[in-house]
């Protein structure tokens, strides 16, 4: 190929690229996104808009979960999709005109971004996000969103022991608790601390542990009973119930309540000394129903606590 040949053909390159349409790009105009998504398992719909034009006749949409408007960190991918373009007569390819929707939910979303979802529906308040479209490799464009709802506190036991676990009349047990809540508690309550027969019937109200608000585990720090030397032998539980005065609003009214066994023996030769009970909170239904009715009313019964009022800690 002579010199001549080489320089048209190179001119001829240039002037092709620059006829080209080497700006021409899809581009993201509007994206609005629904201002809340309180349960993003079902199905919520973003509505966008496409400008500008493209040598190819399809272009590819990307939806993120960001943490900002167009920043492309800290954002994951719900969906990556191509749509056709329609010819323009010109060597183009044009976007669809109009306001064009997207649907999601769940189940129809990639797994980094399930998880993001996941982790917003627990929260227990919402979670704001953007939600992105990006076309080819153009700017992202997003809108803000609110994923999930507010949620009341919920207090239950984690876990907890009562040691001896078998005491004589008059003796002393030594127990502790966790107490966790998940969602915060604006405000005190107290833990109520019971004595019940070998059917949860509740036999004497022993006293309250003050506990206050915040979040997480609320641990009960080494607290003594004695009970009177005028206790029957037999089977007992020792009746623990969050919000014994049900000044906090729930999310779950129902598990507040755990429970350790205790045996009472005659003989100091039967007793365990070293034995410990640990807390169980999968009790009967009743046994809530019991302490909300009785507590309220219910006194320090004599014959079975030595000590009435405040707990020994």
């Amino acid at each position: 190929m002579t010199k001549l040949k080489q320089l048209l053909v190179a001119v001829f390159a240039l002037t092709f690229i620059a006829a080209a349409p080497a700006q021409a790009a899809i581009g993201v105009t509007t994206v609005t996104a629904p201002a809340t998504i309180p349960n993003p398992y079902s199905i919520f719909t973003i509505n966008y808009g496409l400008n500008g034009s493209s040598p190819l006749a399809s272009a590819q949409l990307r939806f993120y979960l960001a943490a900002t408007r167009q920043g492309t960190s800290n954002r994951v991918l719900m969906r990556s999709t191509q749509i056709l373009l329609g010819r323009a007569g010109t060597g183009l390819y044009l976007p669809p005109t109009g306001t064009q929707s997207a649907s999601f939910s769940y189940a129809t979303v990639q797994a980094s971004a399930q998880a993001v979802l996941d982790a917003a529906t627990t929260a227990c308040v919402p979670q704001s996000f953007y939600i992105q479209v990006e076309a080819d490799s153009g700017t992202p464009w997003g809108d803000d969103t609110l994923i999930g709802t507010t949620k009341l506190p919920d207090f239950f036991f984690t876990a907890g022991t009562l040691t001896p676990a078998t005491i004589t009349p008059g003796g002393t047990v030594t127990f502790t608790a966790d107490l966790y809540t998940a969602c915060p508690v604006n405000a005190p309550s107290t833990l109520g601390v019971f004595l019940a027969d070998a059917n949860y019937n509740l036999l004497s109200y022993i006293g309250g542990i003050s506990v206050g608000a915040g979040t997480g585990t609320f641990p009960v720090a080494p607290t003594a009973i004695t009970f009177s030397s005028a206790i029957a032998p037999g089977s007992y539980y020792l009746v623990l119930a969050a919000d014994v005065d049900a000044v906090i609003a729930e999310s779950n009214e129902n598990n507040n309540t755990g429970a350790f066994s205790l045996q009472v023996v005659a003989s100091q030769l039967l007793a365990v000394q070293g034995s410990a009970s640990a807390l169980d909170s999968d009790l009967p239904g009743p046994v809530r129903a019991n302490i909300e009715q009785d507590a309220p009313s219910m006194g320090f019964v004599d014959g079975y606590v030595q000590a009435f009022g405040t707990l020994s800690r």
